[in-house]
């Protein structure tokens, strides 16, 4: 009879990056953009895009309102490694 093991507990994947404040309008307010730190759970992103200013991260739950974020695309990598 072969047992199989599984784990006892998960261990979600954090990541702290600055998020812009929802309430802020790009329009208006080109020059003092407000961000506030975030963890952001890796294991329920489905994709990551660069744009002209920010990161898009698309999530399971939020496909059609991506958060936008000021990390690159390399610094989310890089902090995504840790």
């Amino acid at each position: 009879m072969r047992l199989s093991l599984k784990p006892l507990f998960y261990i979600a994947h954090f990541v702290k990056l600055n998020v812009l404040d929802p309430g802020h309008d790009d329009l208006v307010n080109k020059t003092n953009r407000q961000y506030n730190p975030q963890l952001i759970n890796l294991d329920m992103v489905v994709n990551v895009e660069q744009s002209h200013i920010h990161s898009l991260i698309f999530t399971k739950n939020s496909t059609m309102h991506p958060i936008r974020v000021k990390e690159s695309l390399d610094e989310i990598l890089k902090l995504s490694a840790l």
